[in-house]
């Protein structure tokens, strides 16, 4: 009886280091995702470039098969107009400084939370994993979040480098 006594006593013990654990790492990984978004039919982009945080869109353009819709940034979020939100999948594009960001068969559940949007330009960290012989600097690494759940996914040939005039005409 002692023995399951003792074995209680360094369970427990273990659960409230796990506890306080969790304490201290939950309110630094919450405060590294940025924006969140408020609201339903609304979600929020974080921008990352070789682990650094950068500027995210101000627009995005959404496309179904039966619509397409401009949305601008709106209380740190970008709100889904609710007819987008009828098809199974959607398509989103977005310019940032010297890159065309564009994912396909989207779906549409994924418009409602936080998105952490991870680019490269040679390597991923060792969290992302990239299909074998894929192009880095072409792939869009993406991390959804809402509420407590969290899903990826990550889609190659969706980041296109922006050519300025003078370096078209350069050329």
């Amino acid at each position: 009886m002692r023995g399951g006594f003792g074995q209680a006593v360094k369970f427990s013990q273990f659960v409230m280091c796990g506890l306080v654990l969790l304490l201290c790492v939950h309110p630094t990984r919450m405060s590294a995702q940025g924006v969140a978004p408020k609201g339903p039919h609304c979600f929020a982009i974080n921008m990352h470039l070789n682990g650094q945080a950068i500027d995210g869109p101000q627009v995005v353009t959404l496309k179904t098969r039966k619509a397409e819709d401009t949305v601008s940034l709106d209380e740190k979020c970008f709100k889904v107009p609710s007819s987008m939100l009828q098809s199974e999948l959607m398509e989103i594009s977005f310019t940032l400084p010297g890159n065309k960001i564009h994912m396909s068969d989207i779906p549409t559940d994924f418009f409602n939370g936080s998105w952490d949007v991870e680019l490269a330009d040679k390597k991923f960290g060792s969290d992302v994993t990239v299909p074998k012989h894929a192009n880095v600097s072409g792939i869009c690494a993406v991390v959804i979040r809402e509420g407590a759940g969290e899903q990826s996914l990550s889609q190659p040939q969706c980041r296109t480098p922006l050519t300025t005039p003078a370096t078209a005409t350069a050329k």
